[in-house]
């Protein structure tokens, strides 16, 4: 009997760690995501940037929402801070947890280049 116990225990606490690597996993990515877009096209407007978080989120299943991102330049950086709440499963059926999560992104202009914000 206590070793049946000491199994559940286990498989629950194994649940519990996937799920909540799993949600860790996609907001890398997503983070990622936004990053290398930041990179690859700079000077994009702010609607621009934007679409590039809000289409990210949809490929990578996080749940933002327009007023979750802000888009503000200092000097050569652009920086895009996101923040969205997911609920996570920590035990199937029994716990379920609301996580914040707040990643963030940020590229650097070269010189004498120019971005327009909208």
């Amino acid at each position: 009997m206590k070793t049946i116990i000491q199994i559940l225990i286990s498989v629950l606490v194994l649940t519990g760690c996937f799920n909540i690597g799993k949600a860790l996993l996609y907001e890398y990515q997503f983070e990622d995501k936004v990053h290398e877009g930041l990179l690859f096209d700079p000077l994009m407007t702010d609607a621009q940037i934007v679409d590039l978080v809000l289409k990210a989120a949809a490929e990578h299943g996080v749940p933002i929402e327009t007023s979750g991102i802000t888009v503000h330049q200092v000097g050569p950086e652009v920086r895009v801070d996101m923040t969205y709440t997911d609920d996570i499963v920590i035990i199937p059926g029994v716990f379920t947890k609301s996580w914040t999560f707040s990643p963030s992104a940020s590229t650097r202009i070269l010189v004498g280049k120019r971005r327009q914000p909208s």
